[in-house]
């Protein structure tokens, strides 16, 4: 803990010595600490010596396809203050600091008439935080093209809509189908494009794509659905009840392995893939809303009440986890692959060793295939930890539910879920 932003306090300690100590005032410890008894401290409590060490924010801004918004002017209206600011190449805003946790961020935008758009306020809240706003459309950059002009250098007439040749719109991405064709949303990585032409008229016409990274590992579907003997078996293999392992399905997908396209449901974990980089964290930094060391949140709203946005929190699975897989698997594959948990039992990337196999894209690859391969998955990963087995064979449900989900088990009630799950399949 960094002591020149940090104090803990010891036996013998009062607010006021502190204060004299590190140059400050008991108002100010007491504003920033939400200390209302200045004559009651303990020791041990940490306290924040300065305002920014608790009441730091800043905010990123991306467009639809969570490209960096650079040179977009935005004001900040906080403890009285006002500063217009411009976001530099990564999205990001100078860092404000307000006076209290309890005071309000508004956040404006600027229009292309000069004039502003509230776009949302925030409470500063306890503790730093990165505010990452999404914008709805997609920032492009481009430039105008001069108006052709005739034989006397003066600009042509325009001969009007109904005379141009129409622009054929480029063809919709192929989407995944039972054959194994790959999902075609994405490119190279590098944003939208634009692209410049000139109809038979010769007026311009800009053109835009758009452009990700290709996952290239998407392919093989099948289409085969697990069975009752596929059930019965893998229950033998693991010395449960065939309702345990149908449990724990219900309550990782609702027994959607699938989606609409024929891609595996996946659930991206930013917090996995800051800690699988190479070096840990490395992109922290440029790329918050898809890596960070702190994992998104199922809440809406903070213990203070200030909203999250909506980039903070893991949102329902489908088009959006893919668009963050995407962004991340431009950036290292591996560590991508490793951050999403897969199917229909969920089993995260980096598990794939437990799950059977030699490389985590070999493990994707089979998830991509069939319903089949994720209960083949499941019932080598479950056999890898004898707890974890045992705890299914056992039906504990707490315990199960602490080695499948984490610690955070608790908070999300996975095991009271399990139990419900469980009564349902086996009635």
């Amino acid at each position: 803990m960094n002591s020149t932003m940090f104090y803990t306090v010891k036996k013998g300690d009062s607010l006021s010595g502190i204060a004299r100590r590190h140059g400050t005032s008991i108002e100010q410890l007491q504003k920033i600490n939400r200390i209302r008894n200045p004559d009651r401290i303990k020791e041990g409590q940490v306290i924040a010596l300065k305002a920014k060490a608790v009441c730091k924010v800043d905010v990123q801004l991306l467009d639809h396809e969570r490209n960096p918004m650079k040179n977009a002017k935005v004001r900040l209206e906080y403890s009285g203050k006002s500063k217009q600011l411009s976001s530099g190449n990564n999205g990001r805003l100078p860092s404000i600091i307000t006076n209290t946790p309890q005071d309000v961020v508004k956040i404006s935008i600027a229009r292309m008439d000069g004039t502003w758009k509230q776009i949302t306020e925030i409470a500063s809240d306890w503790g730093n935080k990165l505010v990452t706003l999404v914008s709805p459309k997609v920032m492009i950059e481009t430039k105008t093209m001069p108006h052709p002009k005739g034989a006397n250098g003066k600009p042509k007439p325009d001969p009007g809509r109904a005379n141009k040749t129409p622009v054929t719109p480029p063809k919709k991405p192929e989407a995944t189908d039972a054959k194994g064709k790959s999902h075609g949303d994405y490119g190279d990585g590098k944003g939208p494009k634009s692209e410049h032409q000139n109809d038979e008229n010769g007026m311009p016409i800009t053109k835009m794509t758009n452009d990700q990274v290709g996952l290239d590992f998407l392919g093989g579907y099948t289409g085969a659905k697990i069975t009752e003997d596929d059930y019965e078996d893998a229950a033998k293999q693991l010395g449960c009840e065939v309702a345990a392992i149908k449990a724990v399905a219900e309550v990782e997908t609702k027994q959607r392995a699938f989606d609409e396209k024929n891609r595996p449901t996946i659930l991206y974990e930013r917090h996995q893939f800051a800690k699988h980089t190479n070096p840990e964290n490395k992109y922290n930094k440029i790329n918050p809303d898809i890596s960070s060391s702190i994992a998104y949140t199922c809440e809406r709203k903070t213990k203070g009440g200030s909203v999250i946005p909506n980039d903070e929190r893991y949102g329902a699975y489908g088009e959006n986890q893919y668009k963050r897989l995407a962004k991340a698997y431009s950036l290292e594959k591996e560590a991508a692959l490793k951050s999403c948990s897969w199917g229909k039992f969920q089993i995260m990337g980096f598990n794939y060793k437990a799950a059977g196999f030699n490389s985590v894209l070999s493990y994707v690859q089979a998830m991509c295939i069939s319903e089949r391969e994720h209960l083949k998955a499941f019932v080598k990963l479950v056999n890898a930890d004898q707890i974890e087995k045992n705890a299914l064979i056992n039906k504990d449900w707490r315990r199960f539910a602490r080695k499948y989900n984490g610690s955070s088990y608790k908070k999300n009630k996975y095991d009271t879920k399990l139990q419900e799950a469980y009564k349902k399949y086996a009635n």
